[in-house]
């Protein structure tokens, strides 16, 4: 019973590289924005100096000093009281205390708790602000508060939490004591991430952090109280997850924090939300609002870090519909002010929670409707979100820009150049020496015939018609696949099926291509994985889904049409282009502009991660250039043929002029996607794992991933030849 695996998983002390929870990739884009005047990320670094500055003059703090030992006579020993506990006005002693819920007792700023909660406020603005101004007064003066708080044997604090929360005439301390050091994980080790650079934090500084934080954990996940917290099951067992998993990454062993996220979904998910998204045992209480908002962003935190480990907790449901999502729709509307709230809530709502909520929900879903600093939220000013810390640790969403990539000028074809197939490519699962410097110098690679599975095929095409909604396409009708769809294609319809436009129907969504004809029929038949091998080396990673069926529709012969070029930007290390059916020469294809993955690959924040934000303005300069200096290549072929490729070349669907030479027909392709198996995956928001971009759901990133330099774009290919 949760947590005794967790606990058996903890390995003896041994210092090692800290993993932090902090994504690097939202950071550089915060630095980023901060140079912008006027911007939420300026204006919350503007903040953020004028809190490190003031932190500057935080003398260091320690426990030691109270005058009132714990029962273990030992001054190191936290001691804190519960605070909606109060002295009984019918006993003249007050014992026991009696709990008056959401109403806090004053008597609380007389233990250790202000003392805590004073250090990590003064760590994290000194922390961030080195991270983000590079003073290294900042850092000096993060490191002397954490060495005096956990370092130091005179002042420093025990790793345990044996008097946390305690009540008065009832207990000496509790387990929800726990949900005190929650900041501890949420923002002391990342406010340290940003130390690691600097002189003034150590090695040894370090390695006694992570001392300290692994007989902290060990503490947590044995000690009676800690295993109180964790089967508590409210907030407090949430917050217990977060700390337990953030601690594991920081003392090097993701094995407990994986083990920890992967339980999420059915032991906090489908235990805390109900099917129409409220959180009953937080909207109990008598700061109702306040509290659902904070286990909501307790369970996003989970889902971010999750998110960095290839766990998708975002999307995870339960068998009767409990979801992340329905929570978030369920209170966004009282975070807006789009609804009253009518259920207790004794002190003013701050919306800080909502705001945090808000962003990562914005990043998950890829909707714009959630970023904070769109959405009026009466508890929060314009002012007052643009100060905020966490625009910092996640920058305000954007949308999908960097899928959107605007093109210098119109890139039209009316009469496409055909693929001229090189006579040394064959349809064998295996490479030539002249294959691979084909591939290599071009970045694709056609094998003819490479697939025999009409029945396969059959179904493929099946699936499409079966799908189309309303018939709005009708496929005893020809003339309705001109300029189709000729009726009207809903949001809805682009949610569940993938957008239709100007006749490219990318049919595609949360569960489009997971089917087994797809799955085991295509993607990881066995002729393309041995393929795929010879390209990128054991072990290949299992294929989960396809993206889905591309389909290209004729255009009528009156319609100038417009090719769209792009690059993807996701982690997929090989991709492949499957065709379905014949596809004869000018209807549709597939379109390339060969060699430009070596232009595209330095633009990228690692060999294999998303296009680096930064350098997004010189990416188009540089793909313009490709479009007016490369004429491109339209691939035909027959069902079977499979064009492999380097997923970083600018690429676009073919036009299909079909209307205009013989009979409308219609071209599907199934897109694969490939990477090698072995290292830690982690999802990347620019392409997932929100339910728009399902599709994606195996291009992880890796966790492990190099910066991208001019010479390293075959790092880690294999190019095994016969």
């Amino acid at each position: 019973m949760y947590p005794d695996k967790e606990a058996g998983l903890l390995k003896s002390f041994s210092p090692t590289e800290p993993i932090f929870a902090v994504d690097s990739d939202y950071i550089s884009r915060a630095r980023s924005s901060c140079a912008t005047e006027g911007t939420p990320c300026y204006l919350a670094l503007k903040a953020l100096v004028k809190e490190a500055d003031a932190a500057l003059e935080q003398e260091p703090l320690t426990i030691v000093n109270k005058p009132i030992l714990p029962s273990s006579g030992d001054k190191h020993d936290y001691m804190s009281v519960g605070p909606y506990w109060w002295p009984d006005p019918d006993k003249a002693d007050g014992l026991p205390y009696i709990r008056k819920d959401g109403e806090r007792n004053p008597e609380v700023q007389k233990t250790d708790r202000p003392l805590l909660a004073t250090m990590i406020s003064s760590v994290r603005a000194l922390g961030f602000g080195c991270g983000f101004t590079q003073r290294e007064d900042y850092a000096s003066h993060a490191a002397l508060l954490l060495r005096t708080w956990f370092l130091d044997h005179k002042t420093r604090m025990n790793p345990n939490f044996l008097f946390g929360q305690a009540i008065p005439g009832i207990c000496e301390g509790r387990g929800i004591g726990l949900i005190e050091t929650a900041a501890l994980a949420r923002d002391v080790l990342p406010a340290v991430s940003f130390l690691t650079d600097s002189d003034s934090w150590t090695a040894e500084d370090m390695a006694g952090l992570q001392a300290w934080f692994h007989a902290f954990l060990e503490w947590m996940l044995t000690h009676p109280y800690g295993v109180d917290e964790a089967r508590h099951g409210n907030n407090h067992s949430t917050a217990y997850d977060v700390q337990v998993a953030t601690y594991a990454l920081f003392i090097g062993q993701p094995d407990i924090a994986r083990s920890v996220l992967e339980g999420v979904g059915e032991r906090r998910i489908a235990t805390q939300i109900e099917p129409d998204g409220q959180q009953p045992k937080e909207l109990a209480r008598t700061k109702a609002l306040g509290y659902a908002s904070m286990n909501l962003s307790l369970l996003l935190e989970l889902s971010e870090i999750a998110r960095q480990w290839g766990i998708d907790l975002i999307n995870y449901e339960s068998a009767d519909g409990r979801s992340i999502k329905c929570a978030i729709d369920w209170l966004f509307p009282f975070w807006s002010g789009e609804q009253e709230w009518t259920l207790p809530q004794i002190h003013p709502f701050e919306g800080g929670r909502a705001f945090v909520c808000s962003r990562i929900a914005a990043y998950h879903y890829l909707n714009m409707d959630y970023e904070p600093t769109k959405v009026v939220m009466p508890e929060m000013s314009d002012a007052k979100k643009a100060g905020q810390l966490f625009n910092l640790i996640m920058p305000p969403f954007e949308g999908s820009r960097l899928h959107g990539l605007p093109i210098g000028k119109d890139v039209v074809f009316h009469d496409p150049q055909p693929l001229v197939h090189p006579d040394f490519t064959n349809g064998d699962t295996t490479l030539s020496q002249t294959e691979v410097e084909f591939f290599k110098e071009n970045g694709y690679l056609v094998k003819r015939g490479l697939l025999d599975e009409k029945e396969t095929f059959e179904q493929v095409v099946d699936h499409v018609w079966n799908n189309v909604p309303r018939d709005l396409v009708k496929r005893e009708d020809p003339e309705t696949w001109i300029d189709a769809p000729q009726g009207d294609w809903t949001s809805e319809d682009a949610d569940r099926l993938g957008p239709f436009r100007r006749g490219s129907w990318k049919m595609r969504g949360r569960t489009v291509g997971t089917e087994s004809f797809f799955v085991d029929g295509i993607a990881n038949h066995p002729r393309m994985r041995e393929t795929v091998r010879n390209f990128i080396g054991n072990p290949v990673r299992q294929a989960s889904r396809v993206r889905g069926v591309y389909c290209i529709f004729p255009k009528s012969p009156d319609r100038e049409a417009r090719l769209g070029p792009h690059g993807d930007h996701t982690g997929a290390q090989l991709s492949a282009m499957v065709f379905v059916s014949t596809v004869p020469p000018h209807c549709g294809g597939f379109t390339i502009w060969p060699g430009s993955h070596h232009m595209s690959h330095v633009y990228h924040r690692t060999i294999y991660g998303p296009l680096d934000d930064d350098q997004a303005d010189d990416y188009v300069r540089a793909r313009d250039e490709i479009l007016d200096s490369v004429t491109p290549v339209q691939f035909h072929g027959t069902a079977g043929d499979v064009v492999f490729w380097h997923p970083r070349l600018v690429h676009g669907p073919g036009i299909n002029y079909s209307a205009e030479y013989d009979k409308p027909i219609i071209r599907y392709i199934v897109p694969c996607e490939y990477q090698r198996d072995g290292k830690t995956y982690y999802f990347n928001m620019s392409h997932g794992p929100a339910p728009n971009r399902q599709w994606w759901v195996d291009t992880k990133n890796f966790r492990e991933d190099v910066p991208a330099t001019d010479d390293n774009i075959w790092d880690e290919w294999a190019f095994e030849t016969a």
